[in-house]
């Protein structure tokens, strides 16, 4: 399993708003079945990397298709060959080195 973390900006939109723009992904993601978590400035998803790939062209052309004349997408995906990646393991592993 692999993490994509996702983060859009529209640009050319009479808006300021970015709302509708993560609830069209959110919608989109939840369709499919991706887990994710939402966080102030980009969204996390989890799932297989091929999937992950498909979903950040789909949120990236989503936005072109819904108001926005220019879209500046940045995504990260981490993938790892010796052990499965979720969110909640990522999380919970910083959190118990914390204390």
């Amino acid at each position: 399993m692999a993490l994509l973390e996702i983060s859009v900006a529209p640009i050319g939109t009479t808006q300021t708003s970015m709302n509708h723009f993560v609830t069209d992904a959110i919608r989109l993601a939840e369709k499919e079945g991706f887990t994710y978590h939402i966080g102030p400035t980009s969204t996390v998803f989890e799932g297989d990397v091929d999937e992950l790939f498909e979903l950040a062209r789909d949120i990236h052309t989503g936005a072109l298709k819904n108001g926005s004349d220019r879209v500046v997408t940045n995504i990260k995906i981490e993938d790892r060959e010796d052990n499965a990646l979720t969110i909640d393991g990522q999380v919970n592993e910083v959190k118990s080195s914390i204390g």
